[in-house]
């Protein structure tokens, strides 16, 4: 009696070129979509929590369509492994991780609907839900030699149906030629040498916006070297830290062989040539390409079992 594996053996030789490939995309998506559930209620188990009161006492609760459901004894509400999580109610979980890889490959959002055959809507909205935890993945505190910087992204509202300011031509600035204010979006980034970063879009410069940014992010015995911005050295005198100014004017770009800015400077070369593939990014998504980015540079090789790890974490905690 043949056994039901040689029936498909039998059956797989059967079938076309074009019908095998179809069979193999199939199955990988099967896999991956093990993959990404599994590594959940992995997780789960491994360090149980309710997504809702943070207790450790929970239990299994069922099954629906397939997946376990599990109840927290303390405060009586059920969950699942992926409530809130980035994954909460999102559909065709075999894409998750064909997904991820396109992200590693820094894809556009059409480009990746392309590869995964999903909707470009669909895309978009992976995509934001999938940032919006590399996003808040900051340094928390800078120590050592600390350089501080700004870099500009023009202004955009990519998108929107509804524009708050009169549109004008693709490429100039609304007052022509100049960064007439408005047009770009200021971005802080701070970073020292051990290449922990912070940055913020900014809507304010003033010393007084700086100063509640990094206050308490910089160790109080470190050195920060920044260009002659006025708002850095009332910003400095505030904190109290040695403060080594780069004047650019008179062609000062390192002071006793060690104080400089070059490596956040460096840091906004490589943001902005990446940044291009996207052809200009809304202002109101800036922050999530920013953590985007920040992933990137803090994984030597990032791939996508890095991008997937960092899904499975809570929101909001």
């Amino acid at each position: 009696m043949i056994s039901l594996l040689q029936q498909l053996e039998q059956s797989v030789c059967e079938l076309s070129l074009q019908q095998k490939r179809i069979l193999v995309t199939f199955l990988s998506d099967v896999i991956n979509d093990n993959n990404s559930i599994d590594l959940l209620e992995h997780n789960l188990a491994a360090s149980p929590e309710c997504p809702h009161c943070h207790r450790d006492k929970i239990k299994r609760h069922g099954k629906i369509n397939g997946r376990q459901r599990y109840q927290c004894k303390s405060c009586i509400r059920t969950f699942m492994c992926t409530t809130k999580t980035p994954f909460y109610r999102l559909r065709k979980p075999e894409r998750w991780r064909s997904y991820f890889n396109c992200m590693i490959d820094s894809k556009t959002i059409r480009e990746s609907a392309s590869d995964c055959c999903i909707n470009k809507k669909t895309s978009f909205l992976w995509r934001h839900r999938f940032l919006a935890l590399p996003n808040k993945v900051k340094a928390t505190s800078l120590s050592g030699i600390v350089e501080i910087d700004e870099t500009l992204f023009r202004y955009s509202e990519k998108g929107s149906h509804t524009l708050s300011r009169r549109a004008h031509k693709r490429g100039k600035d609304q007052a022509g030629r100049g960064r007439a204010k408005g047009d770009w979006v200021p971005v802080l980034v701070a970073r020292d040498r051990q290449k922990q970063t912070y940055d913020k879009c900014l809507t304010s410069e003033s010393a007084q916006t700086l100063h509640e940014l990094l206050n308490k992010r910089i160790a109080k015995d470190s050195v920060v070297c920044t260009d002659g911005f006025r708002s850095y050295s009332v910003l400095m005198k505030r904190m109290k830290l040695e403060h080594k100014i780069l004047t650019f004017s008179k062609n000062e770009r390192v002071k006793d062989k060690v104080f400089h800015i070059q490596n956040v400077n460096a840091y906004h070369s490589r943001l902005h040539l990446w940044m291009a593939r996207f052809h200009g990014v809304a202002t109101k998504y800036l922050p999530n390409y920013l953590g985007w980015f920040r992933f990137f540079e803090s994984h030597r090789n990032a791939n996508e079992n890095n991008l997937l790890a960092l899904q499975t974490q809570l929101t909001g905690t």
